[in-house]
């Protein structure tokens, strides 16, 4: 095996070594550049593309060629290449296309040929998607966007104060890869990134993947991450037609094969789908090229316009797969203008490769180690798609300032700039950084720190944390915070810090230690913002504290792919608490409520002082998590199966501490991708006490209520529920459901589909002591991470409460 690998990379080398650049430009015929045109030697699938401004290149070495060139729109140009001892420069004039509609012949009934060409393509969808059962290629991606036009401030702010920037458009984004790519049916990929180009970075590594350009449209949905929570109707789909409709432009010829040019219209323009061109081969009724646009109509985020052309070749008889990708798009956000562009070229295909036993696995990508180490040389004979003269230019002055923003005079003078202190800091905080010696530390300002709860009064904090970042991607950080309360006149503070030693397993050490006013419930259901607002403006004071003066010890980590293993040991002295102000901003009659959870009323401590020494240990377990690696690095990227977790915490009657309970907890949790119709996500937790012989009420399980207007919309919370009332020291089951219809009714109605408001609907159920039951039903719209709804509650089947509740989601 190595002999035969060392005679590929000889044959490779020998390749290159005596091979010749054939370059030109390709222009049509009003001699404008044509950009992107695929360029390849007929019969394979090695070739390339041109630029933005039609330029090509690429390496032949001695030989007889026929050199095709290919546009959708153009008539198809061969040339007839005998390459001896030189570069050539080769311009290539492409004729458009003559489309043929002689022979359309329009039904007595009126419906367009076209329909008829789309149904055969229909019936040989599936085939054509499960054609191939697995195979290989290389794919070189490049990815470029730009800022067309920026102000100056945004929101008050300015955009490059530190003037880091020689201007504020131009190139912000210009990265190329080389990649091995690997398919095998059942969704099993794996990617292997052999060189990585940053422009102004070359520590950095291209986000680039050859699977994100694996736009199928054999699929009868099309999912693309990150621009709309439904799936996109393919113009083939098995219901296509329901959505679309369809125009026969005409028909031509390439390679005696007649293909017809069928323009692709949305019956509904709101609809998750596609309009533009498809172009579809006669009597094999397979996809021969597309030009395809997502509009905002479609109700996509983040970008205004998405394109996508897509050109296939034959790889085998009767096999052909994609050669180039391309999606150009436009966006605009804050008065900031830009587009972008990626293109992937697809080469050297191997139909049914013979990969190892356990090749697939749930790594699908990995970066190689010097993937970003190659040099200029490498490039330039490696990259199919040549660049662009804004591009080359992008490319020499980020790489020539790389080396002068490293160095430690200009990062100091950088960093000068940045750490100087400003009025706002004495308010909102201030942060200090040196780059050249990856320290950074931060001191929280009041403005932030102070709030207002019954059992403080007034009370002030600040926070101090140091961080140190190493090239291997460790890290450590330590930090403290500190506060005093004005009403009980007390000073409270921790210290904590943790090291992050093992990237590729998530492993990191951490310790704490203080003395702290903490909420019964551990999840902190209230934020002491929105509490010290109704604390003072209504009366209702709902964060319930007690004092902690504490020490513990945590470790996290991945044991294996998905498996992970969370410890904690905590030795804590346990203080009860009452209110010590009755301050509010209007008077009244009103008596704030106790600080006893249980009992709003009481007017004594709400438990008896204890020590608690506690053991925690939590699992968690992804099923078939995917990710991928790279240098010191891993990254998850998901699964599309469920998680569970097994949490087990231990009261430990030892070394003076008087609490003796064992709680079990079990949950699992997911996603549901219903195509177009949005996507799902599920929770469900069930636990017990085993053992209840000595707790107190923070021992006690809580859950997530919340009684205010605003809410953070977390997947394991209420809307309506009481903070406490439904704690319980005894069995429970909890339950969530929510599904995102992601605008599949709201962009159906005029000018609110203007919005681009997505319908999010959920259910909550939970249940006590096998007895009490509650359940909460909500229904509202998001815009991004906003999001409005309105909940009803009920208990044992009756309603009891109903409100509106208004947030982010996090």
């Amino acid at each position: 095996m190595k002999k035969i690998s060392f005679l590929f990379l000889f044959l490779s080398f020998l390749n290159q070594a005596f091979a010749f650049t054939i370059s030109g430009k390709i222009t049509d015929e009003k001699n404008e550049p044509i950009p992107f045109a695929n360029i390849y030697i007929k019969g394979t699938t090695r070739g390339t593309t041109s630029n933005m401004q039609g330029v090509y290149a690429i390496d032949l070495a001695p030989g007889k060629y026929e050199l095709a060139f290919k546009m959708i729109g153009y008539k198809l140009h061969i040339e007839d290449l005998n390459i001896t001892d030189a570069p050539q420069i080769i311009n290539v004039k492409l004729a458009a296309e003559n489309f043929d509609l002689k022979e359309v012949v329009i039904k007595a009934d009126g419906e367009d040929p076209a329909y008829a060409i789309i149904r055969q393509a229909q019936k040989k969808r599936k085939y054509y998607l499960e054609q191939v059962e697995a195979y290989s290629c290389d794919v070189y991606i490049k990815g470029v966007q730009r800022i067309l036009k920026a102000p100056k401030k945004i929101l008050g702010m300015e955009i490059d104060p530190d003037n880091e920037r020689d201007t504020t458009t131009g190139i912000v984004y210009l990265s190329e890869s080389v990649s091995k790519f690997n398919f095998k049916q059942k969704n099993n990929i794996k990617e292997e990134m052999i060189s990585s180009k940053v422009s102004g970075d070359n520590k950095a590594f291209s986000y680039n993947q050859a699977s994100d350009m694996l736009f199928n449209f054999y699929e009868n949905i099309l999912e693309v991450g990150g621009l709309s929570e439904r799936g996109f109707i393919s113009p083939i789909a098995n219901t296509a037609m329901v959505s679309y409709r369809y125009k026969l432009l005409g028909t031509f010829y390439e390679d005696g094969q007649m293909i017809h040019k069928i323009q692709v219209i949305p019956k509904r323009k709101n609809d998750p789908v596609f309009s533009g061109i498809i172009n579809i081969t006669e009597n094999t009724w397979r996809i021969h090229s597309l030009q395809l646009i997502l509009t905002k109509d479609a109700q996509i985020d983040f970008v205004d316009t998405l394109r996508i052309n897509q050109v296939f070749l034959p790889v085998e008889k009767d096999i052909w797969l994609p050669f180039s990708t391309k999606f150009t798009f436009d966006f605009g956000v804050l008065g900031i203008k830009g587009d972008g562009m990626f293109v992937g070229v697809n080469s050297n295909y191997v139909i049914d490769p013979d990969f190892p036993k356990h090749f697939f696995s749930n790594e699908t990508m990995k970066v190689n180690e010097d993937a970003n180490k190659k040099d200029s040389a490498y490039w330039d004979v490696s990259r199919p798609v040549p660049l662009t003269i804004e591009e080359a230019n992008d490319y020499r002055r980020r790489d020539s300032m790389n080396l002068i923003k490293h160095s430690k005079v200009y990062t100091d003078s950088t960093d000068k700039m940045k750490n100087k202190l400003k009025f706002k800091d004495l308010f909102v905080g201030y942060n200090h950084i040196n780059t050249f010696k990856k320290q950074y530390w931060s001191i929280a300002g009041p403005l932030l720190g102070t709030q207002f709860n019954t059992v403080q009064g007034c009370n002030l904090s600040t926070s101090f944390n140091f961080t140190k970042a190493y090239e291997n991607n460790k890290r450590y950080n330590i930090g403290c915070n500190v506060g005093y309360g004005f009403s009980n006149k007390d000073m409270y503070g921790s210290v904590f810090g943790f090291y992050y030693y093992k990237p590729q397993k998530f492993a990191k050490f951490s310790a704490q230690a203080g003395k702290e006013y903490v909420q019964f419930n551990e999840n902190r259901p209230i934020f002491p913002l929105i509490n010290s607002l109704y604390t003072l403006l209504n009366e209702e004071n709902f964060m319930k504290l007690y004092l902690k003066n504490y020490a513990s010890i945590s470790h996290s980590s991945e044991l294996f792919n998905g498996f992970y293993f969370f410890p904690t040991v905590e030795y804590a002295e346990r203080i009860s608490l009452k209110n010590s102000t009755d301050f509010r901003l209007v008077k009244s009659d009103y008596n704030y409520s106790s600080n006893d959870p249980q009992n709003p009323d009481s007017l004594g401590y709400s438990f008896e002082n204890n020590q608690a020494l506690t053991l925690d240990i939590k699992l968690k377990y992804v099923f078939k998590q995917r990710y991928f690696t790279g240098p010191n690095l891993k990254y998850v990227t998901g699964s599309k199966f469920p998680t569970l977790r097994l949490n087990y915490k231990k009261g430990i009657y030892a070394l003076g501490s008087k609490v003796n309970y064992d709680l079990l907890t079990c949950g699992i949790e997911g996603t549901l991708n219903l195509k177009r119709f949005g996507n799902s996500s599920y929770s469900i937790i069930a636990g017990s006490f085993l053992n209840t012989r000595k707790m107190y009420f923070m021992d006690w399980y809580h859950f997530n209520g919340n009684q205010t207007l605003f809410s953070s919309f977390e997947m394991n919370s209420f809307q309506l529920l009481d903070y406490y009332s439904a704690s319980t020291k005894s069995q429970f089951l909890e339950g969530h459901f929510q599904h995102n219809f992601g605008g599949f009714f709201l962009s159906k109605i005029p000018l609110i589909k203007k919005l681009k408001l997505v319908e999010i609907g959920k259910v909550s159920v939970l249940t006590t002591d096998g007895k009490n039951t509650y359940a909460e039903l909500s229904i509202g719209v998001q815009r991004l991470n906003f999001r409005a709804c309105f909940a009803s509650g009920f208990s044992n089947q009756n309603q009891i409460s109903s409100g509106v509740r208004v947030g982010m989601e996090f």
